[in-house]
């Protein structure tokens, strides 16, 4: 996205520093006008060069990122995609909710269905399904959401990098799990059958 015209600061009983601005898509079969808007505690020196790289700005319209996981069964891949989305619209207690509801889901489609969430992840790990390094990270999506389902709300909240990273180690999960696995079988089809094609 690319400034189009100067950004202003919008009126005082708006926020202390409120700005907001239009940007024009830069890919040549878009070009579409988008509004980004900022609330800030401190005074831009420079809007027009500070405003398009700061990482606060919220968008109209939203750009929501619903992304398919066709290898993934159907239940467990539409949670993942609404973690995406969630993600997109700066609910990142959300993201990181449903990632954690991912992780356990995926344990109980494997037939892990007794204990908690801990223990789900470590017998996914001594069943061969993940990786030790993939246990770590399934690990760090279960910290995450025990932060928001044990009602740690007046703690920090949850920092917009925290959330983005455990959305993209839920993506993690369901590629060891299910689309590596998936791919890999695709994989051997494909060469089966130039095999057979070659041998005629």
């Amino acid at each position: 996205m690319a400034p189009f015209g100067q950004p202003y600061r919008l009126p005082l009983n708006i926020g202390p520093y409120a700005y907001t601005g239009a940007y024009v898509c830069s890919n040549e079969l878009c070009k579409r006008l988008s509004i980004a808007t900022v609330y800030r505690q401190t005074q831009y020196s420079n809007p027009n060069g500070e405003m398009p790289v700061d990482r606060n700005l919220s968008w109209e319209p939203a750009m929501i990122r619903r992304p398919e996981f066709p290898d993934v069964p159907e239940q467990i891949a539409a949670t993942a995609s609404e973690a995406h989305a969630s993600l997109s619209v700066q609910a990142y207690r959300g993201a990181v909710a449903l990632a954690r509801a991912v992780v356990e889901a995926t344990a109980k489609h494997n037939g892990i269905t007794s204990g908690n969430l801990m223990s789900k992840i470590d017998r996914m790990h001594s069943d061969g399904l993940i990786r030790e390094i993939t246990r770590e990270v399934a690990h760090e999506i279960r910290h995450g959401g025990n932060e928001i389902a044990h009602g740690d709300l007046a703690d920090e909240p949850m920092p917009i990098e925290d959330a983005e990273a455990i959305v993209e180690f839920m993506d993690a999960v369901l590629q060891e799990v299910f689309q590596g696995p998936a791919q890999m079988k695709d994989l051997q089809r494909r060469r089966q059958e130039r095999e057979e094609r070659n041998s005629e």
